[in-house]
């Protein structure tokens, strides 16, 4: 797949003003492109889908069949790994005002939310920030359009650092895509007396993004390659694995979200762990096994969990198509993982927000994002138990609702949140309304199990013997991200939001997704080029049967059109496979 070659031109329509669509071509980065393990995913059964899901997140540890690329096991990885582990535990113990900053846009940018917040946790000094494109909110609620604002995101990292003396600089962006990022990554490489700037990203340098960055001079192979010149002078550093394609194509929240945690948790535990004692090949061996924990946690976790997801899966895809809602409630790291997934669900497969919601014991108090409580904005932003609580009390008997908790161990708080306490119950769950199912992930093998409400329909307990003290919260809530991964996208895969393994519904919400878009077509309709492509999609975002109109206009426009509307993909792909020379109204009729 990675092999097959995709134009990134032949249009010579200005998007940009004076900035066109590049005549050059390049081979499909391996973020974009299709796996082959998941071809025939939407004609699966759920014991069919999750065995995929199981396959192709085995991959994230050694992909197979992508030919002669870096993995994660390779030799340079560990090592800059391991060298971006030692600066951290330098600026961790420094008593100077040093910093750490993550960040990234969409999944990645909320994987950098929950790593600041987790450490600043068992870190003193609030060394840790976060940055995410479209700010807070952009944690609960597709914001992807400021992804494409390279200034926004300098004035951001300025904004987060303007008191630190030393900076490190984590910047995610699977793809190697992202001008949020790239904007960054420059403006560190500027400064270099003060940040030490590192990327993760999932594709070879030469795939990295090449399209005109909005009102700059650079692409985001530009920076990037300029990056890689620094790290032969450990300047800079440069994290870039590859992972093999997602299962859904493009969908970077699911392995590239776990392997960026896997990757930031195991520079920070070992940055924790003594790492400035060790020797280089002490500390690259350190690393590597902190790694393998994890693969063998995948392991362990897919060979306990196929009854647990399989069902999940099944009342979930039942919720949604009688158009009830998936609830998930839990505690910590899992819970902020809970909202995410939820939230990711609604650029992917065009979910509304009452689909899958996530919720998080101790609401705000508990998420601690920067900007504090903003629930105020509307019930996207509405994310406790009591919140949750308060819903249910509107649900309607004739709602079907699958209502999953997740606990980390039997000692979770969550399971209080469901416990009867004087004939009340906390979370007022109603067994004629909804389908109660708890998991516990449970790694202390023997521990005495909680008597369960009446109302839960089903207690599910996955058994992994971690035997790693160290990593075991770290390691129980990347659990919790694949369940969550396994249902949302099982239960859209089953409700028919996927097809072969493209996300057909998406929201056309930034030039990444515009430019997925235009690809999705030719890879149905292989005879119908770039421009017809183009001409379809510009139709369905404008409404008209002639682009003459709007042709001209930046592709900013045509996002900012599109990103509101419904089934904008779903038109053009049925447009332009029955060649239809219908207007976009008759179509999606």
């Amino acid at each position: 797949v990675a092999s097959d070659q995709h134009s990134c031109g032949g249009v010579n329509w200005p998007l940009f003003g004076n900035i066109s669509i590049s005549d050059v071509t390049m081979e499909t980065p391996y973020t974009e492109a299709a796996n082959k393990i998941t071809d025939d995913i939407d004609v699966c059964d759920v014991a069919g889908i999750f065995e995929k899901l199981k396959q192709c997140d085995f991959e994230m540890f050694e992909p197979k069949g992508y030919g002669d690329v870096k993995t994660l096991f390779h030799d340079d990885v560990i090592e800059a790994i391991s060298k971006v582990a030692n600066i951290a535990a330098d600026i961790m113990t420094s008593q100077t005002p040093n910093a750490i900053v993550i960040s990234g846009c969409g999944t990645s940018g909320r994987v950098a939310f929950l790593t600041a917040r987790s450490l600043n946790k068992i870190v003193p000094g609030e060394k840790f920030r976060y940055t995410i494109a479209g700010g807070d909110k952009a944690l609960f609620t597709s914001q992807e359009a400021p992804e494409d604002n390279r200034k926004a995101g300098v004035n951001d990292l300025i904004k987060s650092t303007i008191d630190d003396v030393k900076v490190l600089y984590i910047g995610i962006t699977c793809g190697l895509s992202a001008p949020y990022v790239a904007g960054q990554l420059d403006y560190c490489m500027d400064n270099l007396d003060k940040f030490v700037p590192v990327i993760i990203g999932f594709n070879p340098v030469y795939l990295a993004r090449k399209n005109p960055i909005y009102d700059w001079d650079k692409t985001f192979y530009d920076v990037v390659t300029r990056l890689e010149r620094l790290t032969s002078q450990r300047k800079g550093f440069l994290i870039n694995p590859v992972l093999g394609g997602e299962a859904i194509t493009g969908s970077s929240r699911m392995k590239g979200g776990s392997i960026t945690m896997v990757i930031l948790q195991t520079i920070f535990t070992h940055a924790l762990n003594g790492v400035l004692t060790s020797s280089d090949m002490t500390s690259q061996l350190e690393c590597k096994n902190l790694l393998k924990s994890y693969q063998n946690t995948c392991r362990l976790f897919y060979e306990s969990s196929t009854t647990t997801v399989t069902t999940l899966m099944t009342s979930a895809t039942q919720s949604l198509k009688s158009n009830s809602s998936v609830y998930y409630v839990s505690s910590g790291g899992s819970g902020v993982l809970g909202i995410v997934d939820s939230t990711e669900c609604i650029p992917t497969y065009g979910a509304s927000l009452d689909d899958v919601r996530g919720f998080i014991v101790g609401g705000y108090g508990e998420f601690n994002n920067a900007e504090g409580d903003i629930g105020s904005l509307g019930k996207n932003y509405q994310i406790g138990c009591d919140d949750l609580s308060k819903l249910l009390k509107l649900r309607d008997l004739e709602h079907n609702d699958t209502i999953l908790v997740v606990a980390k161990s039997w000692d979770d708080p969550v399971l209080n949140e469901i416990q009867v306490e004087k004939g009340k119950k906390k979370l007022k769950l109603s067994a004629s309304q909804s389908n109660v199912y708890v998991v516990v992930i449970d790694t202390e093998q023997g521990k005495r199990e909680k008597n369960m409400p009446d109302y839960v329909a089903k207690l599910f307990v996955i058994s992994i013997d971690l035997n790693e003290e160290l990593l075991s919260e770290n390691l129980i809530e990347i659990c919790s991200k694949w369940i969550f991964n396994a249902v949302s996208t099982g239960a859209h895969v089953l409700i028919g939001k996927v097809f072969r393994n493209y996300m057909v519904d998406l929201k056309v919400s930034n030039q990444k997704l515009f430019h997925r878009s235009i690809g999705i077509i030719q890879r149905f309709c292989p005879s119908v080029s770039e421009q017809e492509a183009m001409t379809y999609l510009l139709k369905s975002i404008h409404d008209v049967t002639n682009v003459d109109d709007v042709m001209h206009r930046s592709i900013k426009d045509h996002v900012l059109r599109a990103t509101p509307k419904d089934k904008v993909l779903t038109t053009y792909c049925l447009s332009a496979v029955l060649r239809c020379s219908t207007s976009p109204k008759q179509a999606r009729m």
